[in-house]
């Protein structure tokens, strides 16, 4: 059986974050889904169209600068990955 870490370990720690991801990995998860998108030239790691859910910010990512989406808090005090 192959286990998949769903936006990492995010029933553990903030989704599509870097703590999700390290914490599925030491937790022996075979692999990781993630979710990219496109925003101001940069590559970001997140799953919803809008930043509500899952940020304090606010807004369509793809619709965001990139000043904009680094300064957001994801959970935890976890950025955006890029």
């Amino acid at each position: 059986m192959q286990i998949i870490a769903h936006r990492g370990a995010s029933g553990l720690a903030p989704e599509n974050t870097l703590k999700a991801i390290r914490l599925a990995l030491a937790l022996g998860a075979q692999a990781i889904e993630i979710d990219v998108q496109q925003a101001d030239g940069e590559l970001w790691v997140f799953h919803d169209r809008r930043l509500e859910r899952c940020t304090n910010g606010g807004g369509v990512l793809t619709a965001q600068s990139r000043a904009y989406l680094a300064g957001l808090d994801a959970g935890e005090g976890e950025p955006i990955p890029t």
